[in-house]
């Protein structure tokens, strides 16, 4: 009896081993491989991620990384001073891994034509198709595109990112989207949002499923000059019907510290994420009901960003806001190209529908707010005394992309007269326009 104990004991080990060697690629995860290359040569230092773990190539191009369950993507992050390559504006800095499939993952740069140090880009946010007919109107902010990129000195070093909600939860609606985003030639990168994601789950794991099919990884990171940028997932599904939060995963906050370990301390870093990181200054009593609004882990943020010069770029809030959350960390809340999804002509704040343009010149920023159908110095609107009834005596101002090292001061017929005294209050544009429900195709916008 005891010789047959042993021998069973022997032979479930050697069962064990035979199993670990068989299928071990399922366990500890396939070693993913590749070569960077450009006009057939390898190209040395490139960032390779998997979302997981980062590596450079070596000096022939080389890169190995060790998979893990549940990262479907390996990425590059495209490097300065090289074209980033896309097709229909979708750029492709990346490949879906094949599971349990040893093979090379490559990747073709091709050399920019003169320097990216001096570049712009486009910041679109909260397109959000939902009727074939939305597109028609989409297409308005393209040609107003269009005609920016036409006469932009740097049109040549352009590219876009679109802060998400590409679309209202029509994700049939992604095609028609790429197409007409597309005819700007230009790559755009695209930030997941609460409605591109899909709420048929159990849990957050599988919410960029869809999104994931059209544009690749959620989370990845690109150079352009002496900038890096980043972007990320914000948006967390709880698994009940639409409800979602804003929160930033640790497996993510991981990888971003991984990524900017190979950026200098004191570069400038963009990061684009969908919900703001906040929409105030400075903390405030924690609220549950505002948990859609901001991301609750944000100083998680701040703090692996505070060595760097970052802004953070955001959209959801369907109007315009610019706040400095530290000397160093500034964010930009882009208004929607939607407006008021697509009911009028302005946003929810009286910005009118259009989008963001950024200048960079080596670390220096500069941007300023497009409004669609207008020049680039329409930048505020002036309403006569007695046009607001809730301040009949007094003209007012709304300065739409107001930016807080900014003051606003008023001239009389050329003659200076002092600052203006700034306060909160209902844009009478908006009031006017969003008042009548009986003429709007959604009743819940106030």
């Amino acid at each position: 009896m005891e010789m047959m104990i042993g021998y069973r004991i022997v032979m479930k080990r050697s069962l064990i081993l035979v199993f670990l060697v068989l299928f071990g690629l399922d366990i500890f995860g396939q070693t993913i491989t590749g070569r960077v290359v450009c006009l057939g040569k390898g190209v040395a230092d490139v960032v390779v991620s998997n979302g997981y773990s980062v590596t450079t190539s070596d000096h022939k191009g080389k890169y190995s990384l060790q998979q893990r369950e549940g990262n479907n993507f390996v990425f590059i992050s495209t490097p300065s001073g090289y074209q980033i390559n896309a097709e229909n504006g979708i750029p492709l800095f990346y490949h879906q891994i094949e599971k349990n499939k040893e093979k090379g993952y490559d990747f073709e740069l091709l050399p920019l034509q003169g320097s990216d140090t001096r570049h712009a880009f486009l910041l679109h946010a909260d397109a959000q198709l939902l009727k074939d007919k939305e597109v028609k109107l989409y297409q308005k902010a393209i040609d107003d595109c269009k005609e920016l990129l036409n006469q932009h000195p740097l049109n040549e070093t352009f590219f876009g990112i679109d802060c998400g909600d590409l679309v209202a939860d029509n994700h049939t609606l992604y095609p028609k989207y790429i197409s007409t985003l597309g005819q700007l030639g230009i790559p755009f990168f695209r930030v997941v949002g609460n409605h591109d994601m899909d709420y048929n789950g159990r849990s957050n794991a599988n919410s960029s499923q869809t999104y994931e099919s059209f544009f690749g990884p959620s989370y990845y990171s690109f150079n352009r000059g002496k900038a890096h940028y980043v972007v990320l997932n914000d948006v967390f599904y709880i698994g009940h019907q639409y409800f979602y939060i804003g929160y930033l995963e640790e497996e993510m906050l991981s990888w971003l510290e991984k990524d900017l370990a190979q950026v200098p301390e004191g570069s400038l870093v963009f990061v684009a994420l969908h919900i703001p990181t906040a929409i105030e200054v400075g903390s405030k009593a924690f609220d549950y009901s505002k948990l859609g609004k901001g991301v609750s882990n944000r100083k998680a943020l701040y703090r692996i960003l505070e060595p760097y010069k970052a802004h953070i770029l955001s959209g959801h809030e369907h109007c315009n806001q610019n706040l400095k959350h530290t000397a160093n960390i500034y964010e930009h809340i882009c208004a929607s190209v939607c407006g008021a999804w697509w009911q009028g002509p302005v946003c929810t704040d009286g910005t009118p529908c259009g989008y963001q343009v950024f200048e960079v010149d080596g670390d220096s920023v500069s941007w300023y707010y497009k409004s669609i159908g207008f020049n680039k110095d329409y930048q505020f609107k002036l309403y006569p005394v007695g046009y607001d009834g809730d301040l009949p005596e007094e003209f007012i101002v709304n300065v739409w992309n107001w930016d807080p090292d900014w003051s606003v001061e008023w001239y009389e017929d050329g003659i200076k007269k002092g600052l203006m005294e700034q306060y909160e209050g209902y844009d009478p544009d908006v009031a006017h326009i969003y008042s009548d429900k009986d003429k709007l195709d959604y009743k819940w916008i106030g």
